[in-house]
């Protein structure tokens, strides 16, 4: 892994586990003269912070944490539901259901993922700044880190 896309990764996982959410003037615009932002774009910032709102590309950025993380939560669900049943069924027929719902879940996670990638895609042609854009995911890190995470919940 290059150095650029593990400083990427870093930050991305930062983020998501809300490393940056208690910062000092957190989600506000600064606004300053000084700051070289053109006179008009500087009004419009205005006028979104005088109003509650934030630009689309905020907002987008928002949309897809929230989507990866309702995905993410989706197949942890199912991961500890098919390690319930597998530990606690006698069935060789509760199993075998229980990895067929593995299964569809895991078909659910990477179709997800598949749909915040291009959401992705989408979002770094908007966005203002290549410093904030996002990095595709890839299914087999998302997997290293349910591994992980269910390791440490151990």
């Amino acid at each position: 892994m290059d150095l650029g896309r593990l400083i990427e990764k870093k930050l991305q996982e930062a983020r998501e586990a809300g490393a940056f959410d208690a910062l000092p003037r957190k989600g506000q615009l600064d606004l300053g003269e000084e700051d070289g932002t053109p006179e008009a774009e500087r009004l419009a910032m205005h006028l979104l912070k005088s109003n509650g709102f934030a630009p689309a590309w905020i907002e987008d950025d928002k949309a897809l944490r929230d989507k990866l993380f309702g995905a993410r939560s989706g197949l942890y669900r199912a991961h500890l539901r098919r390690q319930r049943v597998l530990k606690s069924a006698e069935e060789a027929a509760d199993r075998m259901r229980a990895e067929e719902e593995w299964k569809a879940a895991r078909a659910r996670f990477e179709k997800s993922i598949e749909e915040i990638n291009r959401d992705i895609f989408h979002f770094n042609l908007r966005a203002p700044s290549i410093a904030v854009h996002r990095m595709p995911l890839r299914v087999s890190e998302e997997y290293e880190r349910l591994d992980k995470e269910v390791i440490g919940n151990r």
